[in-house]
């Protein structure tokens, strides 16, 4: 809800598609080049109050931004958001295994996941309708109460205040130092600036047609479709290893998204982002379970987190040059940046698998609780 409502605010504030497409790959650069270290805040003095003072600052400062109309401010703005965005979903997903039986854990993190998965089924189509029919500026502050309303009902609970953190074994090998995670690194790279682009093509594409209420549903069938293949995916992953279902689901995803170098600005595109949904869905199973299965010990955390900010950086310059491409050449050649993308990281991965191999094995019980707790983005 957040990334729609700063683009349309942006938008209809100044009227430029550019400019909104600036706004928020400069949100995603500052929350992507801060994950790590919000994590590493995290990892060494627990959760109450790094979320204490996060939560309430993020929403003050979202109504403070729905305030705001002139360009520079505008970007400055959306740069500081991005910067202080509270960690929850990071947060949520440790206390499950003290807040449950063990019998039961797998069961609570995938309605977890289920019910994260659903909130971006409908985030998107509420925060177009909003911006469309009453305003973004109320849209923004709808977001402001949600997570104001969410993050300090977890950071009260008592289970949150006591958490400690997973605990680093000494001669661990450095994160930087694993091949493997280097691999998923520029993997992360090269689909973040692809899914940037698309992030802000879709708004753009609809924009430009006059049609900007197809956002909305749009982003809502690639939500749906995620859930739907997350569910294949997991009865899936019992059958074969995690790199090979990771390949075989990413060969998919990949065929998946060739008809957005074909399709114009249309109602079309809610299919098409169902059928990558679909596809793309397993992925993130085995995708987990792979990083799982090649990190260091004592990285659970901070592996996640770093990734992710190589992932959100690129996302961020790809979200920053689609509205110009857009603006300048058409949407039809901002949304063909994310098929493209989506081919050469399939290539990384397939190049890199000889690195990735200790992920070529069935997954155990274990390593499938932790790969479904963290199916989310952790570092948001």
């Amino acid at each position: 809800m957040v990334g729609l409502s700063i683009f349309f605010h942006v938008q209809h504030s100044i009227g430029s598609i550019a400019s909104a497409g600036i706004a928020l790959g400069l949100n995603g650069f500052a929350g992507a080049i801060t994950a790590g270290i919000r994590g590493s805040v995290m990892d060494r003095f627990g959760q109450s109050w790094p979320l204490w003072i996060l939560v309430p600052a993020y929403a003050m400062a979202l109504i403070g931004f729905s305030f705001v109309t002139e360009r520079t401010s505008l970007l400055v703005a959306a740069t500081i958001l991005g910067a202080s965005a509270p960690p929850i979903n990071l947060s949520a997903r440790p206390l499950w295994k003290y807040a449950v039986p063990k019998k039961i854990l797998r069961v609570a993190y995938a309605i977890d996941a289920t019910a994260l998965n659903g909130s971006a089924i409908f985030g998107p189509v509420i925060a177009t309708w909003v911006s469309l029919t009453i305003g973004a500026e109320w849209s923004l502050r709808l977001c402001a109460l949600l997570l104001f309303s969410g993050g300090m009902s977890l950071a009260s609970q008592a289970i949150s205040r006591r958490w400690q953190p997973e605990s680093k074994p000494p001669g661990t090998l450095s994160l930087w130092k694993v091949r493997a995670i280097r691999i998923l690194m520029i993997e992360g790279a090269v689909i973040g600036f692809g899914w940037g682009s698309f992030d802000v093509g879709v708004p753009a594409a609809t924009t430009l047609v006059h049609r900007q209420s197809l956002s909305g549903p749009i982003f809502a069938a690639l939500s749906l479709g995620t859930v739907v293949g997350g569910l294949i995916g997991g009865l899936a992953s019992k059958r074969m290893s995690s790199l090979k279902g990771m390949l075989l689901s990413y060969s998919a995803w990949t065929l998946s998204a060739l008809p957005l170098l074909l399709v114009k600005p249309s109602g079309l595109l809610i299919a098409v982002a169902l059928l990558i949904g679909i596809a793309g869905g397993p992925l993130q199973i085995f995708y987990w379970e792979v990083i799982e299965a090649v990190r260091p010990a004592g990285a659970a955390v901070s592996a996640l987190a770093w990734i992710w900010a190589v992932e959100g950086t690129f996302a961020s310059a790809g979200s920053a040059l689609s509205g110009g491409i857009a603006d300048r050449f058409g949407a039809r050649w901002s949304l063909s940046i994310t098929p493209l993308a989506i081919f050469i990281g399939f290539c990384v991965v397939f190049l890199g698998r000889g690195q990735l191999a200790k992920a070529d094995r069935r997954p155990s019980p274990e390593s499938d609780e932790i790969a479904i707790s963290i199916i989310e983005n952790p570092a948001t």
